[in-house]
């Protein structure tokens, strides 16, 4: 092939003409393909240095200027699809040309095309290499790749034979073919991909949604029992109780569970399929092992399932904590011990099981039946019942016993130890070399790089953050060639190069961005004028630094627009980070004078002073966010001595430290909630000289006394929502209410953000206030279970601490209850946790509390809540009355809740 010929093809790229392109690389022989390779690669990259600098084009120009930008934008973007179609017909290797097709670069303006001529050149290649082809453009589409290439991919998979790799991707993409016009006309039975991708479905997570919505299900039963044979039903069935038992999401289970229901199994069908219906009941979601349960029980009523089995599988469900798992089985027992008199005896010792229920509506329910058929037991079973009684309830044990001729007199339970207090933290010492620098930040990368949602386990350590932070700053200052020798192979791990990366302001509005640019300009040249840190602050004009870059102004606009619809903390966080990357490339300083000198954050009036008075002799000021941010780490308490010590310094740091120890720190108070979401803060009184920051526009004050805007999402990043704290530590209600407006969406399963926040608040000394029981009470209702598990360690922490105000607790669980905001279904095996933990007579106290709001209007679940009242009253050797629970006690009828009342009542005045 001569260069004239692929100037050709140069001259059809240029003009974006598709059919030129397929005419010039069609019907090529390998010698051409091979001369052709490197000028294709070459022009790809200039191509792609042409749509890079189009982009580039448009920031920072006029209306008229970007008009004409995106024309020539379009024109750039014209040229992919094209230059896709080149790729297909003159690639050879295999791998080079699956990474082509499948790269999105090449759509990213309008497209008409479909894959129909690239389809075309691979056909025209030999059978072996396509098989070749196919099998890595199959391991490569995903979600992201474009619909054409992906319906491509199956056309060859269904013309070459390859067997398709397990990938949810790839079974998404058939799914959705499946719902074309022509395919869904024809049928399933008719797809040559059928036998080989039904596997898949139950092979691979995340596709059970498919089956759930939609009339794919229903084609797939039509396919298994139509006439034609295309797909065998055991297949199916088979296939359906296999994903089951590996479990997963409850929400990728549900969809199998629909498959299931509509083949309408038969009775032969499951029996020959009861061991895999008998192992789904031990550890499965709720739902599947309902249907599990409901099949089994369906054989045994026809005569399919012994006696003995059922006495196998009732001890495994009676062992779960799902009430109506329980429930249903003790039907199921109530219906089969008449239909099995030779095995009464068994079946009623296995529903003894259920005494140790942690539902006593449960345990109540297996009492009344052991008592119905006690007629049947023999001495030896009753002697067994007896000794599991023992876990039931006093009342209980008293009404088994004469049916059982057994005295069944255990006591109650003797009460769990109180939660151990937490252990001392104590201050780690600053490092002391630029090796220990080096792992502390190899550390801290990894963490936050790694953990990117709201987890407490995942959460930076702030200590660990403010050492790596302070000794960055020092070696900067005092050494930077070692610092650069001992971070470049961290940062070069983590693609980390030299330099503030100032091209990056623009778009960074999380920590990781912030502090990978601040580790950066640590490790680059310094630029000997404080414009860009001043421009920063917002003091100098553009025309200070004619050196500068002319879009720094642009890009410094838009970060700070960005970090303005960020809640009062991430926005304070933001700017130290940024004030620390711009200090470290324009103006060093020494040290920083807001590293706290405990763990809580706390930092030691005399501590600042002296750093402040070395400050001062050696002629060095203070960066603005640095110092704020020391001032509100203080002590709320004023201090004269030191006063006028920090007075005798001379400096403007100097005074407004005496300012603040002479009249105390700066406060915020916070308005009571009203409602979940409308959260009022408060600034109060701040020392009245003008030296000191006050709540203006540019103050770390003012930006943590701002409410939050509700609108948006708590936090973009959540690696140092641990922080929080650290940031004003006499202010932890503050904190508080900033992650109080998020936490309604944690109850309605739209986001999870905030529950990191609330363990780390609770662990802060003199932390306990109505806000964070507030915070803690709606996380105690949200959907995900490690959310729920937060809020129940931050209610031991808190109960250690001897902080734990349980009648507060116990108010905004009524509150919240009575409105609906929270779900007791979820809130109380919480507590039930906690108090089994330790904290039973803070859970008490607060049951006790919300019992006279929710009686006088019960919501959902309420005798949930009574019957962990009675629990704890039990525990605690509580005797108080309660007017309100012994008038409604008092009342005609025997629902659940008067049941339970009752109980509580009797409890309470056995105690009195």
């Amino acid at each position: 092939m001569t260069d004239d010929a692929f100037g050709l093809l140069e001259k059809a790229l240029e003009a974006a003409d598709h059919a030129a392109v397929g005419a010039a690389v069609s019907g090529l022989g390998d010698r051409e393909r091979r001369s052709m390779v490197k000028p294709l690669r070459a022009y790809r990259l200039r191509w792609q240095q042409e749509r890079d600098a189009a982009d580039q084009w448009l920031w920072g120009r006029g209306a008229r200027e970007r008009r004409a930008a995106q024309g020539r934008r379009r024109l750039v973007y014209d040229r992919g699809p094209a230059l896709r179609l080149a790729g297909a017909g003159v690639l050879r290797g295999p791998e080079e040309l699956a990474r082509w097709l499948t790269d999105r670069r090449f759509f990213q303006g309008p497209y008409r095309e479909g894959f129909t001529g690239e389809l075309e050149l691979l056909r025209e290649r030999d059978a072996p290499w396509l098989r070749e082809l196919t099998e890595r453009l199959a391991g490569r589409v995903d979600d992201a790749t474009r619909p054409d290439c992906r319906l491509a991919v199956l056309d060859l998979l269904a013309e070459t034979g390859v067997t398709p790799p397990p990938r949810a991707e790839l079974v998404r993409s058939w799914v959705h073919r499946s719902h074309h016009r022509d395919v869904a006309a024809a049928g399933l039975g008719k797809d040559p991909l059928l036998k080989a991708m039904v596997p898949l479905l139950f092979a691979v997570d995340e596709v059970g949604e498919l089956l759930e919505n939609g009339p794919f299900a229903q084609r797939l039963v039509a396919a298994a029992d139509g006439d034609g044979g295309a797909l065998p039903r055991a297949v199916l069935l088979d296939g359906v109780l296999r994903r089951l038992l590996r479990g997963g999401r409850t929400g990728d289970l549900r969809g199998h569970l629909r498959l299931y229901t509509l083949l309408e199994v038969t009775t032969a069908e499951a029996a020959e399929r009861v061991r895999e219906l008998t192992l789904l009941l031990s550890d499965a979601p709720s739902a599947v092992a309902a249907l599990a349960q409901a099949e089994l029980r369906r054989l045994e009523e026809a005569e399919r399932f012994t006696a003995g089995e059922l006495c196998e599988v009732t001890e495994v469900v009676l062992f779960r904590p799902e009430r109506k798992l329980a429930d249903a089985q003790l039907s199921w027992l109530a219906k089969a011990v008449p239909r099995h008199p030779e095995h009464a005896v068994a079946l009623l010792t296995a529903a003894g099981a259920a005494f140790a229920h942690s539902s006593t509506q449960v345990a109540q329910r297996a009492t009344r039946l052991v008592v119905r058929h006690a007629g049947a037991l023999t001495p030896a079973a009753a002697e067994e019942l007896s000794v599991r009684a023992e876990s039931l309830p006093a009342d209980l044990r008293t009404v088994l016993g004469p049916a059982l001729g057994i005295e069944v007199s255990a006591p109650d339970g003797a009460p769990p130890p109180p939660p151990p207090a937490p252990p001392a933290r104590t201050s780690r010492a600053p490092i002391g070399s630029l090796a220990e620098l080096a792992e502390e930040t190899a550390q801290l990368l990894s963490v936050m790089t790694d953990g990117v949602r709201f987890s407490h386990r995942a959460e930076v350590d702030p200590p660990a953050l403010e050492r790596v932070l302070a000794a960055v700053v020092s070696a900067a200052h005092e050494d930077r060639p070692g610092l650069i020798s001992a971070l470049t192979p961290v940062l070069d791990r983590h693609g980390i190069g030299p330099g503030e990366s100032e091209s990056h302001l623009r778009s960074y509005t999380d920590p990781l961005g912030e502090l990978c640019d601040l580790l950066g300009a640590a490790t680059g040249e310094v630029r000997r004028r404080d414009s860009g840190l001043r421009r920063f602050y917002g003091h100098a004009a553009a025309d200070e630094a004619p050196d500068a870059d002319p879009f720094f102004g642009t890009r410094l606009y838009q970060w700070r627009t960005n970090t303005e619809r960020c809640p009062g903390p991430v926005r304070v966080l933001l700017h130290r980070l940024r004030e620390i990357t711009f200090g470290l490339a324009h103006a060093p300083v020494p040290m920083l004078v807001a590293t706290p000198t405990e763990p809580d954050g706390t930092l030691a009036a005399a501590q600042l002073t002296e750093r402040l008075e070395r400050a001062a002799r050696a002629g060095w000021t203070p960066w603005e966010y640095d110092l704020q941010l020391a001032l509100l780490r203080l002590a709320p308490d004023p201090e004269p001595r030191l006063a006028e010590r920090a007075n005798a310094i001379g400096s403007p740091a100097g005074d407004r430290l005496a300012d603040w120890l002479s009249f105390g720190a700066a406060r915020a108070t916070v308005q009571r909630p009203r409602g979940l979401r409308a959260i009022g803060l408060r600034p109060a009184a701040v020392p009245a000289r003008s030296g000191v920051p006050a709540a203006g526009n540019d103050t770390l004050l003012s930006w943590l006394t701002t409410p939050p805007d509700v609108r948006r999402p708590l936090y973009p990043r959540a690696q140092l929502a641990s922080c929080w704290p650290a940031l004003w530590p006499a202010q932890q209600e503050l904190m508080a209410a900033f992650v109080v407006s998020a936490l309604p969406d944690l109850v309605d399963n739209r986001s999870n953000e905030g529950s990191g926040m609330i363990a780390a608040l609770a662990e802060t000394p003199g932390s306990g206030g109505p806000v964070l029981l507030l915070a803690i009470t709606l996380t105690l209702s949200a959907t995900r279970a490690e959310d729920r598990a937060v809020a129940v360690d931050a209610l031991l922490a808190l109960a250690a601490g001897r902080r734990l105000d349980g009648a507060t607790l116990g108010a905004e669980v009524a509150a919240r209850a009575r409105q609906g905001e929270v779900k007791l279904s979820r809130v109380v095996p919480a507590l039930r946790e906690a108090a089994g933990s330790g904290a039973y007579r803070e859970i008490w106290d607060a049951v006790a509390a919300a019992l006279p709001s929710v009686l006088a209007d019960p919501p959902h679940r309420l005798a949930d809540l009574v019957a962990l009242g009675t629990e704890c009253a039990a525990w605690a050797g509580a005797g108080e009355e309660i007017p309100a629970l012994t008038e409604y006690a008092a009342r005609p009828g025997s629902t659940r809740l008067l049941t339970e009342t009752r109980r509580l009542r009797d409890v309470l005045a056995r105690h009195s």
